[in-house]
């Protein structure tokens, strides 16, 4: 399957990253009514019935919003396992921020998220001229933080939104350059 069949727009070890479709839905309503999911979100549940979030879903499909990018995250066997995206699109400022689910409890901890987020970090810097992703993670969530700082995340500030809060952390094009080819652009390896 060649990606333009698949949709898939990046490739890892463990995860793809390929476009959203329609049979993603059931999954994705599932996530968003576990409440375990929702307070790794600061958020409440979905009250949608699924007939309401289908007619919403296939709507964003066919009409994607300008200033958001959601993508699936799918194991080498082609299971959903989460999402993954960028929103809040600033062309002017030139960033972003950046998202993350893993919707199956047994992906987590194991560097499936890591890795998506790695995948989706080059893709918007390779297709886009955004050079700052930023993100919220809560600040008792460590694992997330922890995860975003080895995919080149740096804590850069506090948040707060209603009774959460929550750790600002950022990526910057020219960090992740670095990061890859050192000081002088000379590949490490």
């Amino acid at each position: 399957m060649t990606t333009l069949d698949s949709g898939v727009i990046a490739s890892g070890q463990r995860v793809d990253l390929r476009v959203k479709r329609l049979s993603d839905a059931a999954n994705d309503y599932a996530w968003r009514r576990d409440p375990v999911l929702a307070r790794y979100d600061a958020a409440r549940p979905t009250s949608l019935t699924y007939e309401e979030f289908l007619a919403t879903f296939t709507e964003e499909l066919l009409h994607p919003q300008p200033f958001r990018r959601t993508f699936a995250v799918i194991d080498h066997n082609e299971v959903h396992i989460g999402n993954v995206m960028y929103y809040n699109i600033d062309v002017q400022r030139r960033d972003a921020e950046l998202g993350i689910t893993i919707g199956n409890p047994a992906y987590w901890g194991r560097g499936y998220g890591s890795e998506a987020v790695s995948l989706l970090v080059d893709h918007v810097f390779t297709v886009s001229s955004l050079t700052r992703l930023y993100l919220h993670t809560l600040d008792w969530n460590v694992r997330a933080q922890r995860a975003f700082e080895s995919a080149g995340f740096r804590d850069c500030g506090r948040a707060r939104r209603n009774q959460h809060r929550f750790h600002v952390m950022e990526l910057r094009r020219e960090w992740r350059y670095e990061r890859e080819y050192g000081r002088r652009g000379v590949p490490r390896g």
